[in-house]
């Protein structure tokens, strides 16, 4: 493990070596970045699987969230249990309180940095997707994100800009003075945190949690956040099979998700795979189990997000949808299985670490 260190040049304050990891997932990725600035040894799946994000799907009620679930402080609290403990600012303000929030987010994004600390946000540029902030100057935070090697994208966000989604990159300038959403606004979600490495808690109490999260999601099968309403599990596909039904859902949106989802279970064959070589007796049969249903899962996503690849300029129309619908269904009734197994392998694993009575 490496402690970090800023380097000051000028005006600017830089991280050394922390880099975008280019996970679709781009809150996992932001964490898979900390891990690989402090030189943990933490793979991208093991992120996936000991948060339980290789095993969810969150949709909100819009559809037009591709990062935007679980919640992000549930998922960080998990983190620890890997090596990285995160702390940070995540709130919904308006008017005064959202610039009191910016205002003291640039105070600990600069305090942060300048004692080494790797930070990453929320909306501060692209909007829904979490990027990570290796730099500042007087005037506000320098980002990389998908959209770095574009004209204009690594320019400064100022640091009152930050919740507003405002990429300065070419594309996107253009996007919203075409569309006329340029203009100034003073609400949003302002989600910016910073890491450090800490100590990995013991596996199979963290796994049992990640589980237990996982489990509880589904079960609730929907919850409220900041206003919005999002779905998860087995109500998320039937909430897709009903806009697609009625024509409302939007290929673009649609893509990103499957993008996403495709990685995510391509992630959860790879931890349940590493899972499986540590186990031994019982609690193999359920991995084995889990290994092959969530191997099918991956394929049919891949197979959709092949046949619905994000493309720009943006598609509306999802098409041959009933063919869509079909492959919908398929994975629908596997991850219900895939549901059953990680309850099943979840009372093994608590019953592993509850206390036996004398």
């Amino acid at each position: 493990m490496q402690e970090g260190k800023a380097v000051q040049s000028d005006s600017i304050v830089k991280l050394d070596h922390y880099a975008f990891s280019g996970l679709d997932a781009s809150l996992v990725g932001a964490m898979k970045s900390v891990a690989d600035y402090y030189r943990l040894p933490v793979t991208a799946a093991r992120i996936y699987g000991m948060t339980g994000l290789a095993f969810l799907h969150v949709l909100n009620a819009n559809m037009d969230e591709p990062n935007g679930g679980p919640p992000e402080p549930e998922v960080f609290r998990l983190a620890r249990h890997i090596g990285v403990d995160v702390a940070g600012l995540h709130a919904y303000a308006e008017g005064e309180a959202f610039r009191r929030l910016q205002a003291e987010a640039w105070t600990q994004a600069k305090r942060a940095i300048g004692a080494g600390q790797p930070v990453f946000a929320k909306n501060i540029d692209i909007g829904n997707q979490t990027s990570i902030v290796y730099a500042h100057d007087d005037r506000g935070y320098c980002t990389y994100t998908w959209h770095t090697g574009y004209e204009h994208s690594e320019d400064v966000i100022p640091w009152d800009r930050l919740g507003l989604s405002l990429c300065p990159c070419v594309h996107c300038v253009t996007d919203r003075r075409s569309s006329g959403t340029d203009a100034d606004r003073a609400s949003g979600l302002v989600s910016l945190h910073w890491a450090k490495p800490i100590q990995a808690a013991d596996e199979t109490a963290s796994l049992t949690e990640a589980l237990a999260f996982v489990i509880r999601l589904n079960d609730g099968g929907s919850y409220e956040s900041f206003g919005q309403t999002y779905f998860v599990g087995a109500r998320a596909y039937a909430h897709w099979l009903a806009a697609l039904e009625s024509g409302r859902l939007d290929k673009y949106y649609f893509s990103l998700f499957v993008e996403i989802l495709s990685e995510a279970r391509s992630h959860a064959v790879l931890f349940l795979t590493e899972m499986k070589g540590k186990r031994a007796g019982a609690q193999q049969e359920p991995l084995d189990d889990l290994v092959r249903v969530y191997s099918e899962i991956s394929e049919k996503f891949n197979v959709l997000k092949h046949a619905y690849p994000y493309t720009e300029p943006r598609e509306f129309e999802v098409r041959h949808h009933e063919q869509c619908a079909g492959r919908l269904r398929e994975i629908m009734e596997l991850e219900a299985a895939a549901l059953r197994m990680l309850r099943e392998w979840h009372a093994l694993l608590r019953r592993s670490v509850e206390p036996r009575a004398d």
